[in-house]
């Protein structure tokens, strides 16, 4: 048998005449080469350009390579965040693709916080592992100048993947072109996890109970993330017995016009640690509770209510009027409106309240058991008796004349509102000592007092007796202004606005 030689030359020469260097490739060629690598390795760009000169010349001047971005929340946080930095830098003007991996969801918001200042570049999101979740934005994106509103829900870990969530959504069917960053978590994110953030509006929600009480510095710290927040809504934690007394920082908010604070402990926490020096609008909602409120302060102002009057909720009175007090002492905000829900405070709080507010302009009082002092230094006033109890009280003599609030210089008259018929008006209000006493609804678009006042006595007169919340004495008449009050665990609806107010010629 006779075998065939080949002859196979290996010489280098032969060997590059068939397969050219990967340094002859034109440099479109390792562009898109590299961008394919980058797509799948994290580090890509930065391990190609060790390799040698050209492959770092062609890696740092091409944005291309850097269109995709990969971080995963086992790297140290800042490690990520500086690597979307770079990313973010190198690969600008181009959109960009960003890909999470998170194991713990409380991690996206600080992933995805050094993409928010450019959104508009922003091609597609995709989230995996505790969170699944792919979308394009690009479409959405366009359309925005700015992402101005973040909700963050709360869930304990259990209902944490019961909910289908989308991290970007319509704010309203009103507004197509405004986008809200919704994120759900087991826990507000490290203070130190953060870097700042452009929101302007910022909302955060409980949707569950927790089963680890929130402590108010995590809340404090993404307040301090936000320093362009114009707008804020805390509520839902209604138990924080759990929490210790610590020295709590103070966050500037020199935006802040809006602060709402719903069924939440927190209140006097928040309150007392924000400066907020053109806070107008203040909500107060179901923050009145009848059990202790942890922890025990001790600052000016926390000693007894030297009225002592009843309460139901005697802790929580406390904590709303101290937060209060604090907020208006550290920066005295031009507060215009303040809306009080099932909120209260001591007599002694709302008095100063008052007297500190020197331009509010609205107050909105529902399901309040403020007492009889109260509602007293409320009602409408003349010159004349302030006058009279000025005038005894600088000469040591006693005067029958009841005592009034002196109140803001903006507010020019009481109104009572009656909720059930707003544009009508009523002639009198009295308080009633009989706090058992059923309210009807009568034809006369009035609330009467049942086996009070007769229908036809009712229907004829132009009086109105209210029995207000906790324990009254004698009956005190309220003249002039329109007043709503409801009893037996109904609501108490009380409209504060406009009180005269005396000269100070």
């Amino acid at each position: 048998m006779e075998f065939s030689t080949i002859s196979v030359d290996a010489s280098p020469s032969h060997s590059h005449s068939l397969i050219p260097p990967v340094g002859n490739l034109p440099a479109e060629l390792l562009i898109e080469t590299f961008a394919f690598c980058a797509a799948e390795d994290p580090l890509a760009p930065l391990t190609l350009g060790t390799v040698c000169r050209l492959w770092k010349k062609v890696v740092d001047e091409s944005p291309r390579v850097w269109q995709v971005v990969i971080l995963d929340d086992k790297r140290y946080i800042p490690a990520s965040q500086s690597q979307a930095k770079l990313w973010i830098s190198r690969s600008a003007p181009l959109e960009l693709d960003v890909k999470l991996h998170v194991e713990d969801a409380n991690n996206i918001l600080p992933l995805l916080a050094p993409f928010l200042p450019v959104l508009r570049r922003w091609r597609r999101l995709t989230i995996s592992g505790a969170r699944e979740e792919s979308i394009r934005l690009s479409d959405t994106f366009s359309r925005l100048d700015t992402l101005n509103d973040l909700s963050i829900s709360v869930y304990d870990d259990e209902d944490a993947n019961d909910t289908c969530r989308s991290t970007f959504v319509q704010y309203s069917p009103l507004w197509p072109n405004r986008m809200v960053m919704n994120i759900w978590l087991t826990k507000l994110p490290h203070a130190e996890s953060m870097i700042p953030l452009q929101f302007t509006s910022l909302s955060i929600t409980e949707q569950s109970p927790l089963t680890t009480q929130p402590d108010p510095t995590a809340v404090l710290g993404l307040l301090k993330s936000c320093p362009q927040l114009e707008s804020f809504t805390l509520s839902g934690w209604m138990e924080a017995e759990n929490y210790r007394y610590h020295p709590l920082p103070v966050v500037s908010l020199p935006r802040l016009h809006t602060l709402h604070l719903r069924r939440t402990t927190l209140a006097r926490a928040i309150l007392s640690h924000i400066d907020a020096p053109v806070l107008s609008k203040l909500y107060l909602a179901n923050l009145n509770i009848s059990h202790r409120i942890s922890p025990e302060y001790l600052e000016p102002g926390d000693s007894e209510d030297e009225a002592h009057d009843y309460s139901q909720s005697p802790w929580s009175d406390q904590a709303t009027g101290m937060g209060l007090r604090n907020l208006i002492a550290r920066c005295n905000p031009p507060i215009k409106a303040l809306e009080m829900d099932y909120s209260d405070m001591r007599t002694k709080d709302f008095i100063y309240v008052f007297d500190h507010l020197t331009e509010l302009e609205d107050f909105l009082i529902v399901a309040s058991d403020m007492s009889n002092t109260v509602i007293r230094l409320l009602k409408p006033y003349d010159e004349a008796a302030l006058a009279a109890n000025f005038n005894a009280a600088s000469t040591s003599e006693e005067s029958d004349n009841d005592p009034c609030l002196s109140p803001a210089p903006s507010l020019t008259r009481v109104k009572y509102t009656d909720r059930f018929a707003p544009e009508d008006t009523m002639e009198e209000v009295g308080e009633c000592s009989r706090s058992r006493d059923r309210y009807l609804w009568t034809s006369c678009n009035r609330i009467g007092i049942g086996d009070y006042l007769t229908h036809d006595h009712y229907a004829s007169n132009a009086s109105f007796f209210a029995a207000p919340l906790g324990h009254f004495g004698n009956q005190t008449r309220l003249s002039r202004a329109p007043f709503l009050v409801q009893n037996s665990d109904v609501i108490r609806d009380t409209k504060y606005q406009d009180i005269q107010t005396p000269s100070t010629d």
